[in-house]
C-alpha cells in the first residue's frame, strides 16, 4: 500500500504517483498603514511656497530690483509654506517625515546660532557680533523650537529623544540664565534683544518640561530652578530700585516741605519695618522647607535692616540713577513669569491643577492655534503698513507707536479673539457633561470659574507677544531711536481690559449650551462699545448728552487704548476694568450655583 509523501514547499499542487501534494502554507503579507495623505500633500505644498519664497527674496535682495513677484510677496509665500510644514510635521508621525523634520530643527538652531556670532558685513559701519541676529537669528530659533516640538513629541527611539529633550534642556536654560545675568549688569540691554531672548528661551525650557517627568527627578529640578531664577530677579529688581532711593533719602523723605515730620510717612515707614520683622518671624516658626524658611528670613531682615538705616541718616553720597523704567519693569516682569511657571509646575495646590487644565486644553485644541495663528497674522500685518508709513519720508511726532495699537486689524482681532476663547468654557462642558462630572469632585465653584478666567487671561495675553516683540525688532534695526514706554502703558490697559471682556464672555458661556450663543453675545457688547467710540469722536456732529458721552469713554477700549499710546495711563479707567471684572465673574460664579436650586 503506497503512502502519501510528506508536503514540499512547492506552492503549485503536483501528482505523484496519481497523489495531490498539498500547497505549503504561507503566512499573510505584510500589510502597512496607510500615511495621512492629506497632511504629507500640504507638507510638499509647503516646501514648495519655501523654496518659491526663498528664491525670490534672494533674488530680489541680490540683485536690488523687484522681479515679477515682489519681495513682499516672497516673505508672505515663506511664511505660508512654513505653517503647512509646520502641520505636516505635527501631524505625520512616520519615521522618516520625523527626523527630516528634526534635521530641519537643528539646521535652523545653527543658522540661529551663525546669526548671533557673525559680525556686520564690511560695509556698514556696524560690524559688531550678532548683526543679523535681529530678526534672522531669532526668527530661526523661534522655527527650531516650533519644528523641535513635534519631532521629541513622535520619536520612539530613546537616544533620539534623549538627545532632542537634552537640546531642548541645554538652548532654554542657557538663554534664561543668561538673559538675567546680561540684564542685571546691563538694564537697557533688556528693551531690545534681552526682551526676545527671554522669550525663546522660556519657550524652550517650557517644550522641554512639556516632554519630561515633572513630578520627580530632573524635570522637578529644572522647574524648581526657574522659580529660583525668576525669585532672584524679582527681589534684585526689587531692591534695586527701591533701596538706593532710600539711603540717598534718608529721614528727608519723611518730612514735609516745612521740614515738619511727615506722620503719614512715619507710619508708613513704620508698618514697612514691622512687615519684614513678620516675614523673619514667619521664616523662624513657619511650617514650610527649610529654603523657603531661611530665604523669608533673609529677605525680612534685610528690608527691615535698609529702612531702619535709612531713618538714621543719607547713606549716598550721589544720587541714583532711575532704575524701575525699563530695567526694572523688565527685569521683575521676567522674573514673575520664570516664577509663576514654576510654582504652576511644582505645585500640587487644587486651584494651579484646574488652571493647567484650562492652559493644556488651549495647546492640545484646534481653537488654540487657529487664535495664536490669526492674532499672529494680524499684529503682523499691522506692523507691515505701521513700517510702511514711517518710510514714506513724511516727520513722526512722538509717540510714534500711537498709530500702532489702535490698527484696525488690532480692533477687529481683539473683538473676534475675546468671543473665540470664551464661547467654550463653560457652554461646552454643559453640553457634553463634563461641568457634571468635575463639579462632583470635592470643589466648588469660585476655583473653577476662577482657574478658567485665570488659564483664558494668561493665554490671551500670550497671543498678543509678537506685538511688542515686533518692536522691539524695530527699536534695534531701525535708523533712528523712538519712544517705546507707552507700549507697556498699553499692555497694562490691554491686560486690565481684557481682563474684563474675558470675564463677561465667561458669564455669557455660563449661562447658555450653545458656544455659538455665547460668541454672538460677547461680540455684540464688544461691538456696542466700539461703536461708542466713535460717538466720542464724532460728539460735534451729534447732540448727545455728556452722561452718555462720559459713559462712553470710560468703557470704549478704543479710547483707552489710544490713551495709553499716547503716554496718559488712566489709571481710574484701569480700576474700573478691575472692578468690572470682579463684578462678571461674580455673576458667572451665581450662574453656576443656580443648579443647586433645583
Amino acid at each position: 500500500m503506497s503512502s502519501i509523501p510528506p508536503a514540499t514547499t512547492d506552492p503549485i499542487p503536483a501528482t505523484t504517483g496519481g497523489q495531490f501534494r498539498a500547497p505549503a502554507e504561507t503566512a499573510p503579507s505584510a500589510t502597512r498603514a496607510e500615511g495621512p495623505t492629506f497632511a504629507r500633500f500640504v507638507g510638499f505644498i509647503g516646501l514648495f511656497c519655501l523654496v518659491l519664497g526663498a528664491v525670490v527674496v534672494i533674488a530680489t535682495r541680490a540683485t536690488g530690483t523687484a522681479r515679477i513677484v515682489p519681495e513682499g510677496w516672497g516673505f508672505m509665500l515663506g511664511g505660508v509654506g512654513l505653517a503647512m510644514m509646520l502641520y505636516h510635521a505635527i501631524t505625520d508621525s512616520e519615521q522618516e517625515v520625523r527626523r527630516m523634520y528634526g534635521m530641519l530643527a537643528a539646521t535652523f538652531l545653527v543658522l540661529a546660532l551663525a546669526a548671533a556670532l557673525v559680525p556686520g558685513p564690511f560695509k556698514t559701519d556696524n560690524k559688531s557680533m550678532g548683526y543679523f541676529f535681529l530678526p534672522w537669528g531669532l526668527g530661526a530659533g523661534f522655527l527650531a523650537l516650533l519644528f523641535a516640538v513635534p519631532f521629541v513629541r513622535h520619536e520612539t527611539d530613546e537616544y533620539l529623544r534623549t538627545i532632542g529633550t537634552n537640546a531642548l534642556l541645554a538652548v532654554g536654560g542657557l538663554l534664561c540664565t543668561s538673559v538675567l545675568a546680561v540684564g542685571i549688569a546691563r538694564p537697557d540691554w533688556l528693551a531690545g534683544p534681552g526682551l526676545a531672548l527671554a522669550v525663546l528661551g522660556l519657550g524652550f525650557l517650557c517644550a522641554y518640561l512639556g516632554q519630561a517627568d515633572t513630578d520627580d527627578g530632573i524635570g522637578y529640578s529644572v522647574a524648581f530652578a526657574l522659580g529660583a531664577l525668576g525669585a532672584v530677579a524679582v527681589l534684585y529688581s526689587f531692591g534695586r530700585t527701591v533701596f538706593p532711593t532710600v539711603l540717598f533719602d534718608g529721614p528727608a523723605a519723611l518730612r514735609k516741605p516745612s521740614q515738619a515730620l511727615d506722620d503719614w510717612k512715619a507710619t508708613g515707614r513704620g508698618l514697612v519695618i514691622l512687615a519684614s520683622l513678620g516675614l523673619v518671624v514667619l521664616g523662624a516658626m513657619g511650617k514650610f522647607p527649610m529654603w523657603l524658611r531661611a530665604t523669608l528670613a533673609g529677605v525680612g531682615l534685610v528690608v527691615a535692616g535698609v529702612f531702619a538705616l535709612a531713618s538714621t541718616g543719607s547713606h549716598l553720597p550721589t544720587a541714583p540713577r532711575p532704575y524701575l523704567i525699563p530695567g526694572g519693569a523688565l527685569l521683575g516682569g521676567i522674573g514673575l513669569i520664570y516664577l509663576a511657571i514654576s510654582l504652576g509646575i511644582c505645585s500640587d495646590n487644587q486651584f494651579v491643577t484646574l488652571v493647567r487644565r484650562e492652559l493644556g486644553a488651549y495647546f492640545t485644541s484646534p481653537i488654540g492655534f487657529i487664535v495664536l495663528a490669526g492674532m499672529l497674522l494680524v499684529q503682523g500685518l499691522s506692523y507691515v503698513e505701521f513700517t510702511s508709513g514711517l518710510q514714506d519720508g513724511r516727520p513722526q511726532r512722538e509717540p510714534i507707536i500711537q498709530d500702532y495699537g489702535v490698527h484696525i486689524l488690532s480692533v477687529i482681532g481683539f473683538m473676534l479673539q475675546i468671543p473665540a476663547l470664551t464661547m467654550r468654557l463653560l457652554a461646552e462642558e454643559k453640553r457634553t457633561g463634563t461641568l457634571e462630572v468635575l463639579l462632583t469632585a470635592p470643589i466648588n465653584e469660585i476655583p473653577v470659574i476662577a482657574s478658567k478666567f485665570v488659564g483664558t487671561w494668561v493665554f490671551f495675553m500670550v497671543c498678543w507677544i509678537p506685538a511688542g516683540l515686533f518692536l522691539i525688532a524695530l527699536r534695534i534695526v531701525g535708523d533712528a531711536p523712538f519712544d517705546y514706554r507707552p507700549m507697556l502703558g498699553f499692555y497694562l490697559t490691554l491686560a486690565a481690559q481684557g481682563a474684563m471682556f474675558l470675564a463677561m464672555g465667561l458669564f455669557f458661556s455660563a449661562l447658555t449650551k450653545d458656544q455659538i450663543v455665547a460668541a454672538v453675545l460677547t461680540f455684540a457688547v464688544l461691538l456696542m462699545l466700539l461703536a461708542f467710540a466713535f460717538v466720542r469722536q464724532n460728539v460735534l456732529m451729534l447732540d448727545l448728552p455728556e452722561a452718555l458721552l462720559a459713559v462712553a469713554g470710560r468703557l470704549s477700549f478704543y479710547h483707552m487704548w489710544r490713551e495709553s499710546l499716547s503716554g496718559q495711563l488712566p489709571v481710574r479707567d484701569l480700576l474700573l476694568s478691575l472692578s468690572l471684572t470682579v463684578f462678571w465673574l461674580f455673576l458667572a460664579t451665581k450662574i453656576l450655583e443656580t443648579r443647586k436650586w433645583n
